[in-house]
Protein backbone atom coordinates (compact mmCIF):
# COMPACT_ATOMS: atom_id res chain seq x y z
CA UNK A 1 0.00 0.00 0.00
CA UNK A 2 1.16 3.33 -0.81
CA UNK A 3 4.22 2.15 -2.74
CA UNK A 4 2.82 2.96 -6.44
CA UNK A 5 0.63 0.66 -8.95
CA UNK A 6 0.93 -2.74 -8.11
CA UNK A 7 1.93 -4.60 -11.43
CA UNK A 8 4.44 -1.24 -12.10
CA UNK A 9 6.53 -1.83 -9.07
CA UNK A 10 6.58 -5.30 -9.02
CA UNK A 11 8.01 -5.27 -12.73
CA UNK A 12 10.43 -2.61 -11.59
CA UNK A 13 11.45 -4.59 -8.43
CA UNK A 14 10.97 -8.32 -8.74
CA UNK A 15 10.22 -10.03 -11.94
CA UNK A 16 12.95 -11.34 -14.12
CA UNK A 17 12.99 -13.09 -17.20
CA UNK A 18 11.75 -16.62 -16.94
CA UNK A 19 10.31 -16.37 -13.76
CA UNK A 20 6.27 -17.42 -13.15
CA UNK A 21 4.81 -14.15 -11.53
CA UNK A 22 0.69 -14.45 -10.26
CA UNK A 23 -0.73 -11.65 -8.29
CA UNK A 24 -4.18 -10.71 -8.08
CA UNK A 25 -4.16 -7.69 -10.15
CA UNK A 26 -5.38 -8.85 -13.58
CA UNK A 27 -2.58 -6.29 -15.01
CA UNK A 28 0.14 -9.12 -13.43
CA UNK A 29 0.54 -9.53 -16.97
CA UNK A 30 3.25 -6.42 -17.21
CA UNK A 31 5.63 -8.60 -16.37
CA UNK A 32 5.66 -10.41 -19.86
CA UNK A 33 7.68 -7.62 -20.92
CA UNK A 34 10.92 -8.83 -19.09
CA UNK A 35 10.13 -13.01 -20.46
CA UNK A 36 8.09 -13.94 -17.44
CA UNK A 37 5.06 -16.05 -17.54
CA UNK A 38 2.99 -13.41 -15.36
CA UNK A 39 -0.41 -12.96 -15.16
CA UNK A 40 -3.42 -12.01 -12.56
CA UNK A 41 -5.21 -14.94 -10.87
CA UNK A 42 -8.45 -14.74 -8.12
CA UNK A 43 -7.26 -13.93 -4.77
CA UNK A 44 -7.94 -17.41 -3.22
CA UNK A 45 -5.61 -18.85 -6.11
CA UNK A 46 -2.81 -15.89 -5.08
CA UNK A 47 -3.69 -17.03 -1.47
CA UNK A 48 -3.04 -20.96 -2.45
CA UNK A 49 0.18 -19.53 -4.39
CA UNK A 50 1.54 -18.01 -1.85
CA UNK A 51 1.16 -20.46 0.98
CA UNK A 52 1.83 -23.49 -0.81
CA UNK A 53 3.99 -21.92 -3.40
CA UNK A 54 2.50 -23.70 -6.00
CA UNK A 55 -0.27 -23.10 -8.92
CA UNK A 56 -1.60 -24.99 -11.84
CA UNK A 57 -2.12 -23.61 -15.31
CA UNK A 58 -3.70 -25.31 -18.28
CA UNK A 59 -0.72 -24.54 -20.49
CA UNK A 60 -2.15 -21.77 -23.21
CA UNK A 61 -2.39 -22.11 -26.72
CA UNK A 62 -0.33 -19.55 -28.93
CA UNK A 63 -0.92 -16.59 -31.05
CA UNK A 64 2.03 -14.46 -32.03
CA UNK A 65 1.86 -11.57 -32.79
CA UNK A 66 4.30 -10.38 -35.72
CA UNK A 67 4.86 -6.28 -35.67
CA UNK A 68 7.34 -5.40 -38.27
CA UNK A 69 8.64 -1.93 -39.80
CA UNK A 70 8.73 1.51 -38.43
CA UNK A 71 6.89 2.93 -36.19
CA UNK A 72 5.38 6.33 -37.92
CA UNK A 73 5.98 9.41 -35.80
CA UNK A 74 3.45 9.92 -32.94
CA UNK A 75 2.91 6.40 -32.89
CA UNK A 76 4.23 4.47 -29.59
CA UNK A 77 3.35 1.07 -27.82
CA UNK A 78 -0.04 1.49 -26.86
CA UNK A 79 -1.14 2.27 -30.45
CA UNK A 80 -0.11 -1.60 -31.15
CA UNK A 81 -1.61 -2.96 -28.55
CA UNK A 82 -5.02 -1.02 -29.30
CA UNK A 83 -4.65 -1.82 -32.89
CA UNK A 84 -4.58 -5.43 -32.20
CA UNK A 85 -7.70 -5.15 -29.63
CA UNK A 86 -9.39 -3.54 -32.52
CA UNK A 87 -8.74 -6.53 -34.62
CA UNK A 88 -9.09 -9.61 -32.70
CA UNK A 89 -11.95 -7.94 -30.12
CA UNK A 90 -11.81 -8.00 -25.96
CA UNK A 91 -12.28 -11.95 -26.03
CA UNK A 92 -10.26 -12.84 -29.17
CA UNK A 93 -6.86 -14.23 -26.84
CA UNK A 94 -9.06 -15.63 -24.44
CA UNK A 95 -6.93 -17.86 -21.97
CA UNK A 96 -3.86 -17.93 -25.11
CA UNK A 97 -0.47 -16.60 -24.83
CA UNK A 98 -0.11 -13.65 -27.35
CA UNK A 99 4.08 -13.59 -28.15
CA UNK A 100 5.11 -10.81 -29.72
CA UNK A 101 7.90 -10.77 -32.29
CA UNK A 102 9.08 -8.93 -35.04
CA UNK A 103 11.71 -6.02 -35.81
CA UNK A 104 9.78 -3.30 -34.42
CA UNK A 105 9.40 -5.24 -30.95
CA UNK A 106 13.12 -5.93 -31.10
CA UNK A 107 13.72 -2.25 -31.19
CA UNK A 108 10.89 -1.26 -29.09
CA UNK A 109 12.19 0.09 -25.60
CA UNK A 110 10.45 -1.12 -22.57
CA UNK A 111 8.15 1.79 -21.97
CA UNK A 112 6.12 0.09 -24.65
CA UNK A 113 6.76 -3.33 -24.28
CA UNK A 114 5.24 -3.15 -20.47
CA UNK A 115 2.43 -0.86 -22.10
CA UNK A 116 1.58 -3.93 -24.11
CA UNK A 117 2.10 -6.79 -21.85
CA UNK A 118 0.02 -5.04 -19.78
CA UNK A 119 -2.88 -4.88 -21.76
CA UNK A 120 -3.02 -8.63 -23.02
CA UNK A 121 -5.48 -9.16 -20.18
CA UNK A 122 -7.69 -6.50 -22.28
CA UNK A 123 -7.61 -9.28 -25.45
CA UNK A 124 -8.65 -12.02 -22.55
CA UNK A 125 -5.35 -13.17 -22.99
CA UNK A 126 -3.57 -15.24 -19.70
CA UNK A 127 0.00 -13.40 -20.49
CA UNK A 128 2.01 -11.43 -23.32
CA UNK A 129 5.42 -12.97 -24.04
CA UNK A 130 8.17 -11.12 -25.29
CA UNK A 131 11.52 -12.29 -25.73
CA UNK A 132 14.27 -10.94 -23.03
CA UNK A 133 16.99 -8.86 -24.71
CA UNK A 134 20.16 -6.53 -24.43
CA UNK A 135 17.11 -4.11 -24.29
CA UNK A 136 15.30 -5.89 -21.00
CA UNK A 137 18.80 -6.24 -19.98
CA UNK A 138 19.43 -2.54 -19.63
CA UNK A 139 15.98 -1.79 -18.40
CA UNK A 140 16.69 -4.45 -15.36
CA UNK A 141 20.22 -2.99 -14.85
CA UNK A 142 18.68 0.65 -14.32
CA UNK A 143 16.22 -0.18 -12.10
CA UNK A 144 18.78 -1.90 -9.73
CA UNK A 145 19.09 -5.87 -11.20
CA UNK A 146 22.14 -5.75 -12.01
CA UNK A 147 24.31 -8.71 -12.66
CA UNK A 148 20.92 -10.54 -12.57
CA UNK A 149 20.91 -11.86 -15.65
CA UNK A 150 23.64 -14.73 -16.82
CA UNK A 151 22.41 -15.28 -20.23
CA UNK A 152 19.58 -14.14 -21.62
CA UNK A 153 15.77 -15.81 -21.45
CA UNK A 154 14.33 -16.48 -25.04
CA UNK A 155 11.17 -17.75 -25.19
CA UNK A 156 10.91 -20.84 -27.01
CA UNK A 157 8.64 -20.12 -29.94
CA UNK A 158 6.37 -22.89 -30.01
CA UNK A 159 3.55 -24.25 -32.89
CA UNK A 160 0.94 -21.46 -32.62
CA UNK A 161 -2.70 -21.77 -33.24
CA UNK A 162 -2.66 -18.55 -34.71
CA UNK A 163 -0.44 -15.58 -36.16
CA UNK A 164 -0.82 -11.93 -36.47
CA UNK A 165 1.04 -9.54 -38.48
CA UNK A 166 0.96 -5.64 -38.28
CA UNK A 167 2.85 -3.60 -40.37
CA UNK A 168 3.85 -1.18 -38.21
CA UNK A 169 4.34 1.69 -40.67
CA UNK A 170 0.36 1.59 -41.59
CA UNK A 171 -0.27 2.52 -37.96
CA UNK A 172 -1.91 5.59 -36.54
CA UNK A 173 -2.15 7.24 -32.95
CA UNK A 174 -5.46 5.24 -31.62
CA UNK A 175 -7.87 5.55 -28.85
CA UNK A 176 -10.22 2.80 -27.12
CA UNK A 177 -13.92 4.81 -26.99
CA UNK A 178 -16.51 4.15 -25.06
CA UNK A 179 -17.92 1.57 -23.69
CA UNK A 180 -15.61 -1.00 -24.91
CA UNK A 181 -11.75 -1.32 -25.23
CA UNK A 182 -12.07 -3.00 -28.39
CA UNK A 183 -14.28 -0.38 -29.71
CA UNK A 184 -10.70 1.40 -31.44
CA UNK A 185 -10.56 4.19 -33.74
CA UNK A 186 -7.82 5.77 -35.47
CA UNK A 187 -7.02 9.50 -34.64
CA UNK A 188 -8.12 9.98 -38.30
CA UNK A 189 -11.18 8.20 -38.03
CA UNK A 190 -12.27 10.50 -34.93
CA UNK A 191 -11.26 13.47 -36.95
CA UNK A 192 -13.60 12.39 -39.43
CA UNK A 193 -16.54 11.40 -37.06
CA UNK A 194 -15.90 14.84 -35.56
CA UNK A 195 -16.43 16.78 -38.94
Amino acid sequence: MGSGISHQVVAEREVRPGDVVVGADSHTCTGGALGAFATGVGSTDAAVAIALGKIWFRVPETIRVVVEGKLPAGVFGKDIILHLIGKIGAAGATYKSLEYTGDTIENLEMAGRLTIGNMAVEAGAKVGLFASDEITRGWLDRMGGQGILEGLFLIQMRDTNGRLRVKAGDLKPTIACPHQVDNTKTIDEMQEGAG
